[in-house]
């Protein structure tokens, strides 16, 4: 087993050459620019695509990618991956430091090496700057316009009505040939992730064997069952076969995963599988026929029990699980989960309550706990909860935490603050004329006497009004 800080890159001391792409720094969209390119994208995907908004899942997809960025290079602070509800196999990565990674991806991944293989490909496409390079081959003033644009196009491979919500086709088919990533940008990309793999601890093979694996699965299907992953990312025979031979050059690593990846699986199965009777019965027979069922598979029999409502028994497992694991962050949040869905608040604010003692702000028991507290009538501490949370996160606050802190805030009569609270959750998910209309709203309060609440309210009205008269301009432009 290799300790990480002893890892060399490659063996004999070998430098990594990479093909001659020129300086990343140089003739491409400026860090502010991709910035603020990367927000607009991100509403235009959150309005045609369903996300994930699971606390844990986007708990755990951001840890991972965050683990392998920190075995980059990257001057690049801000990263967010998030998760798309496709069954489809496909990640892709947009301006900004924005990564989408689909369900079927992450259900399809034996191990989470290969998941993380193809997140540090991902990573590649934006440390070395592909698409900013590419797009400055096809770059356009209206950032409005360019967001819409690589939004039609990434969103293409994954739903072409979606895409043509965004934008009409044949803007977007004019500039695909040259956004499209090119051999060497995929070649770096392969090279560079196979590092990043071998850094965070991770077997270097993974890369190559995850898209020969869904490479030969697909072999003789028909073109239409092709992973989007083969689409989006060719593999050719040569591809895999110089990944291979890179891989070959690094020591043997022992995985070094997250304990959550086997979690994350099992409750989108149960998400997506639950209302199937042979998924149904398939669990149930797996628990009833292994002698010592282990915590893993009662973890999914449970979630799947709590999502067709069978909560008396979806209680009794999972009470089983927090006995026999109470620190299990997992198991807590679950247990919560149903004694909410039961109506047994105060149990809950209390369990949860104590968590929160040993796991700080962690998420998804943050966001349960303020749920608990204002089924048991205190609001401005679910605020307060709430608001210290979106702190900590930052930019990678879900959108749901403005919602609900919008209801805290509302509840606890901080009106004011709630309006506010509910246009920032309109403005990130792309609504951006119900954010104006929060905001308005706000304005028009009788009892709106403080200055200072005034003024931060027309600040963000007006810049929500710059940013509805660039959409506007742009419909135009489509008709």
């Amino acid at each position: 087993m290799f300790c990480l800080a002893f890892v060399a890159p490659l063996l004999h001391g070998e430098s990594l050459k990479l093909p001659d792409m020129g300086d990343p720094s140089s003739t491409v969209l400026s860090p502010e620019e991709d910035r603020l390119l990367g927000q607009t994208f991100m509403r235009s995907v959150r309005r045609a695509l369903n996300l994930v908004d699971d606390v844990e899942i986007h708990t755990y997809i951001n840890t991972l990618g965050y683990k392998l960025l920190a075995h980059t290079d990257t001057t690049q602070t801000r990263f967010s991956f998030f998760v798309v509800d496709q069954p489809s196999i496909n990640a892709f990565a947009g301006p900004g430091g924005y990564i989408g990674i689909h369900t079927g991806l992450i259900l399809e991944a034996q191990s989470e090496g290969e998941l993380a293989a193809v997140m540090a490909h991902e990573i590649v496409h934006v440390t070395q700057r592909h698409l900013a390079r590419a797009f400055q081959k096809a770059s356009t003033a209206n950032f409005q316009t360019a967001a819409a644009i690589l939004a039609a196009i990434i969103l293409g491979s994954i739903d072409p009505q979606a895409a043509q919500a965004v934008i009409v086709a044949a803007t977007a088919g004019n500039i695909q040939q040259q956004l499209n990533f090119t051999r060497a940008h995929e070649r770096e990309a392969d090279w560079l992730g196979i590092d990043i793999l071998a850094r965070a601890g991770y077997s270097p093979d993974y890369m190559a064997t995850f898209f020969k694996r869904l490479q030969e699965a697909s072999r003789y299907s028909n073109s239409a069952a092709i992973p989007e992953l083969l689409r989006t990312h060719p593999v050719t025979a040569n591809r895999i076969s110089d990944a291979q031979s890179r891989a070959a050059r690094y020591p043997d690593i022992d995985d070094n995963p997250l304990p959550s990846f086997q979690y994350v699986q099992a409750k989108l199965r149960a998400a997506q599988y639950h209302s199937r009777p042979d998924y149904m019965a398939q669990l149930e027979r797996k628990v009833e026929h292994t002698k010592e069922p282990w915590p893993l598979l009662n973890y999914e029999y449970a979630l799947a029990l709590l999502a067709n409502r069978h909560m008396e028994k979806a209680k009794q497992v999972s009470d089983k699980l927090f006995k026999e694991a109470p620190e299990n962050i997992n198991f807590i949040a679950l247990q919560a989960t149903i004694n909410e869905h039961r109506g047994d608040y105060d149990k809950a604010e209390k369990q949860l309550s104590d968590a929160l003692t040993l796991y700080p702000n962690h998420p998804a028991l943050t966001v349960l706990y303020a749920k608990a507290l204002m089924a048991t009538q205190r609001p401005e501490l679910a605020a307060q909860q709430l608001r210290t949370l979106i702190n900590e996160q930052g930019p990678f606050s879900l959108p749901m935490y403005y919602r609900l802190l919008a209801e805290a805030q509302k509840t606890a009569n901080q009106t004011v603050d709630s309006h506010l609270s509910l246009a920032q959750y309109y403005d990130q998910t792309g609504q951006t004329r119900p954010a104006i209309q929060q905001l308005e709203n706000a304005l028009r309060l009788p009892n709106l006497n403080n200055s200072y609440d005034r003024q931060r309210i027309k600040a963000k009205l007006k810049q929500m009004k710059e940013k509805a008269l660039q959409e506007e301009t742009l419909e135009k432009g489509q008709h």
